[in-house]
């Protein structure tokens, strides 16, 4: 028999999980077994999503935790720019990040003028490593672009400062 997913499926897993968690342990190796590497790659993904911390994916992993950045430098590669999406502003498509839909631009400006993704992470605490991730690729992979965004921003700014010299 092939069922399709469907989200009533999902529910009743996380009943069973409650009621019967050595059967869900169970159905899982199983899946584990069956799809080699979808263990490691739900890991790296928890990772990225800042669910697991690195130490604890390489203890899940039995790796050590250099393989573990190694292979979360892989997935964050390999994720063509999933975490981004297009929305219409006016006449022109902004990139912005799919979770928060803030627009990568703003990601990039903001790096720019904090010069540490330490820094940025502070300034934006709602998106992911693997978010902020996104924003570098995508900048990269589209650098008129953001730049366009960013100058045209910045001259908004320019002629408000200009206009309205007391406000701050």
């Amino acid at each position: 028999m092939w069922a399709r997913l469907e989200p009533w499926q999902l529910q009743q897993l996380q009943r069973l999980v409650k009621s019967d968690p050595e059967r869900v342990e169970a159905i899982l190796n199983t899946l584990w077994n069956v799809y080699p590497g979808l263990y490691t790659e739900l890991a790296v993904s928890a990772v990225d999503q800042e669910i697991l911390s690195v130490r604890e994916c390489a203890e899940r992993l039995d790796v050590n935790e250099n393989q573990v950045e190694r292979d979360l430098t892989d997935f964050r590669l390999s994720t063509k720019l999933m975490d981004a999406i297009v929305v219409r502003d006016g006449l022109r498509c902004i990139a912005c990040l799919a979770e928060g839909g803030i627009p990568v631009w703003e990601v990039i400006r903001e790096y720019r003028k904090l010069g540490s993704a330490a820094r940025l992470k502070e300034s934006f605490p709602s998106l992911s490593e693997g978010e902020l991730a996104a924003a570098m690729r995508y900048a990269s992979a589209h650098p008129d672009e953001i730049e366009s965004l960013i100058s045209d921003y910045e001259n908004v700014l320019a002629r408000r400062r200009a206009e309205y010299p007391f406000a701050k």
